[in-house]
């Protein structure tokens, strides 16, 4: 096998997620041959081995030569670093709250607690706190990584100094505007919504200390996860629909024409889950078996959760058609330079 054949091949490995790689190849071959023939007409020489380590050399090492074709040699590149950081730090500071407000209530209920019992709560709150923030952590590198590779770069270019003016600080944003952290904190959020909602929907569940023992049942029936693939539609629209907005940065008359007919969907998920059958796991039988509501407590209690979610669900409907008459508005009053 040539040198050149190995050199490709070499470059080849560092491209394996590369778009086009076997093109690449056959391209960086042709230019080396071409270039190798160029250089034994003008030396006068013969194209044998000695040739090709002078021309290899010279062209540089395979890993240089595969970064040449790979733009995102990186997970999260220094354009979005500062971002990923910010919601990183909203996610796992929202966990660590929800996890420590659940611990105290925890030890307060088992109080008066030993110093082993103390210690060990406090051992669990941390693990579980490590835990959930990994869980966050992979969920949102996987969003960033995604938008990653494509968000315009022009969106979250890091300022040049010769070209930034201070007189941009003084622009106030266009009504039809979007902030870049606004359509991916709505991306990892439903990233970590479909996480849940489809490989860990046992984590949906109430936790109940009862004499020193947890016990946990689920929220939700089988009858609300039979509408998760329409969800799963209504979330995966809405992850395209954020990464429309990241990259064109304003609503236009695309955005907002998929904006409502998400919102249309999500009117139908709502309208379903009030008139279907019961999808709340919370029923009078369901607290009663805790042991710590009476039957009557149970009976109350359940009902008045079971009408008030559907009340609930009647307002977001009503939420929700607010939202599509103002989305319909703005499509129809939106300046044409917008809608471009």
């Amino acid at each position: 096998m040539k040198l050149i054949d190995r050199y490709v091949a070499e470059v080849g490995k560092r491209l394996a997620l590369v778009k086009g790689r076997a093109d690449i190849e056959k391209e960086l071959r042709s230019t080396l041959e071409d270039m190798l023939e160029d250089r034994a007409e003008k030396a006068g020489r013969p194209r044998d081995e000695a040739l090709e380590i002078e021309l290899l050399k010279e062209y540089g090492a395979p890993d240089k030569v595969a970064a040449t074709y790979n733009p995102h040699p990186y997970l999260i590149g220094p354009r979005m670093f500062p971002m990923f950081i910010m919601i990183l730090k909203i996610v796992i500071a929202a966990v660590a709250l929800g996890l420590t407000i659940a611990t105290s209530i925890q030890v307060m209920k088992q109080s008066p607690m030993t110093i082993v019992e103390l210690l060990k709560a406090i051992g669990e709150w941390l693990l579980n706190i490590v835990s959930a923030s990994i869980g966050a952590f992979g969920n949102i590198a996987l969003a960033f990584a995604i938008i990653e590779r494509f968000a315009p770069t022009s969106e979250f270019k890091v300022d040049d100094d010769e070209k930034w003016d201070p007189a941009s600080l003084m622009k106030e944003p266009e009504p039809d505007d979007v902030r870049p952290w606004e359509p991916i904190l709505a991306i990892v959020f439903i990233f970590i919504a479909l996480s849940i909602f489809n490989f860990n929907p046992q984590w949906i569940s109430i936790y109940i200390l009862n004499d020193g023992q947890w016990s946990s049942f689920p929220i939700f029936t089988g009858a609300f996860f039979r509408l998760l693939p329409l969800m799963n539609i209504a979330w995966v629209a809405e992850i395209i629909l954020n990464g429309m907005l990241l990259r064109s940065s304003r609503w236009n008359v695309s955005t907002r024409l998929t904006s409502i007919g998400i919102k249309c969907v999500q009117i139908a998920i709502l309208y379903l889950l009030i008139t279907g059958p019961a999808f709340l796991a919370i029923t009078p039988e369901s607290l009663q078996a805790t042991e710590i509501f009476d039957a009557d407590s149970a009976q109350t209690l359940g009902s008045m959760v079971q009408t008030g979610i559907r009340i609930a669900l009647g307002l977001g409907i009503f939420g929700t058609l607010v939202e599509i008459v103002k989305a319909g508005y703005k499509l129809v009053t939106q300046k044409p330079a917008a809608a471009a």
